[in-house]
């Protein structure tokens, strides 16, 4: 096993050796060669045998590659996630790599975990169709949600790419050490073969123009600003595969059963898990009202809900500029009590704020805890959140049973990706579409075979 120290000197995790900076930038130049070179394709059960191997060693928590991991998104200079989301984060990766999970998305995404042999063409005789890799992946891997980089090659593993992943400068060698853990867990060398991982700044242009130059698609995580950054240095015909920036909200319908407080205790876990950083964690609660009592009174039901679940959850470390941003939010909201607009609630030592604010526009938080409270008729769901309907992801709905396709398809029309009940937000399950696409197919091609005659498709011999 590659010792801390000598990873921690050289990383950069090249299909399975451990390079300086200066081997890392001489091999940059190559690296459209490493697909040319391979002998074959990926077979995809190797990849789900790789991944069922290594989530059994993040299962070991004794193990040296558990607490080399572990340090890794606990490492205070870099990552410095608290403990408990450290082993949240690891524990999350395991599930991820669950086998039979990973099986079910490629059979709901591509049709099978063989998805490379030729099926027949639908509405053609003598035509097959198969999923083939897009080629050269590179994936753009952001610094909030620590497990993105990793899960996102898996992916790109099981469209049967070669992935090459690139960290921020300021990050710890996580993504570098999952990845060479999940190589390793492959006896016969093709997921190594495939996978190189890169730790650089975005303001390194010559490294990021030598990068994208050889790749078939670039798979970004980010801001707008990052995704723009970096779709400038796309040669023609590069696929952007953009996870872009989403905004996520809960909606309480007037139908919906909030008496015993079980719905406002689960959208208030929704709320603090993982300080708000995912794209389905609830900026907005919006409360089906027009009458701002209402909406003020559901607001303090909400800020009891917190207050009861945040003992529950870590406190997330906060930088100098997003506590500043919190402070300036809250600050404002406070002094907008006195014209009648709003209504703060806040836990102590500014655990977590509810912001009540009669105005029903959408408007982003500042996250760690912090949410605001709006109110919105649902005759008014289309008209209010549609303008910002490239920006609209999870819509947490508090509803009756008879209610909720009716009100799920509103949002749909407004822009929303996704409707699933409060308490659930920030889960998914295998096959899930993200931000309305299926991951694997945008990591792959669709070819035909058209002719007569192809062995074991209907009309071949």
């Amino acid at each position: 096993m590659t010792t801390v120290a000598q990873t921690t000197t050289t990383p950069y995790y090249w299909q399975g050796e451990w390079v300086d900076e200066e081997e890392a930038g001489r091999r940059l130049g190559g690296l459209g060669t490493i697909l040319p070179a391979l002998s074959g394709p990926l077979d995809a059960e190797r990849v789900l045998g790789a991944c069922e191997r290594f989530a059994e060693v993040l299962g070991d928590r004794q193990g040296a590659e558990y607490e080399r991991l572990f340090a890794d998104l606990t490492d205070p200079a870099t990552t410095a996630l608290p403990a408990g989301d450290a082993e949240s984060a690891l524990a999350g990766l395991a599930s991820a790599l669950d086998r039979g999970l990973l099986a079910a998305q490629l059979t709901a995404e591509l049709g099978g975990t063989a998805a490379h042999r030729p099926v027949p063409a639908a509405f053609a005789d003598d035509a097959a169709e198969l999923w083939q890799p897009v080629g050269t992946l590179v994936h753009i891997a952001p610094r909030n949600v620590a497990v993105a980089g990793v899960l996102s090659a898996v992916e790109g593993l099981l469209a049967g790419n070669v992935n090459v992943v690139k960290t921020s400068g300021g990050e710890s060698l996580f993504t570098q050490h999952a990845l060479a853990a999940l190589a390793d867990a492959d006896p016969s060398g093709q997921v190594r073969e495939r996978l190189v991982v890169l730790r650089f700044s975005s303001r390194d242009t010559e490294w990021l123009r030598q990068l994208c130059r050889p790749a078939d698609a670039v798979a970004v995580w980010g801001t707008e600003e990052a995704v723009e950054g970096v779709a400038r240095f796309l040669p023609s015909g590069c696929r952007l595969v953009d996870w872009g920036p989403k905004i996520s909200l809960a909606y309480l319908d007037r139908t919906g059963e909030r008496r015993d407080g079980a719905a406002l205790r689960a959208l208030a876990r929704d709320i603090l898990r993982n300080g708000q950083r995912t794209c389905t964690s609830p900026q907005v609660v919006y409360v089906d009202t027009d009458d701002t009592e209402v909406l003020f009174t559901e607001a303090r039901a909400l800020a009891d809900a917190l207050s009861a679940e945040a003992e529950a959850f870590p406190e997330l470390p906060r930088e100098t500029a997003e506590q500043a941003e919190v402070t300036n939010v809250v600050t404002v909201a406070r002094l907008e009590e006195h014209l009648g607009l709003t209504r703060t609630f806040s836990g102590l030592g500014g655990r977590w704020h509810v912001l009540a604010d009669k105005r029903p526009g959408l408007t982003a938080s500042p996250l760690f805890g912090t949410v605001w409270v709006k109110p919105l008729p649902r005759e008014d769901i289309v008209r209010v959140l549609h303008p910002m309907r490239r920006y609209l992801q999870t819509v947490g709905l508090h509803a009756s049973a008879d209610h909720t396709v009716p009100l799920a398809t509103e949002f749909f029309r407004a822009g929303a990706l996704r409707v699933t009940r409060p308490g659930s937000m920030l889960d998914s399950y295998p096959g899930e579409p993200h931000d309305g696409q299926l991951a694997l197919q945008r990591y792959s091609r669709r070819v035909s075979i058209a002719m007569a005659g192809i062995p074991g498709v209907a009309g071949g011999r």
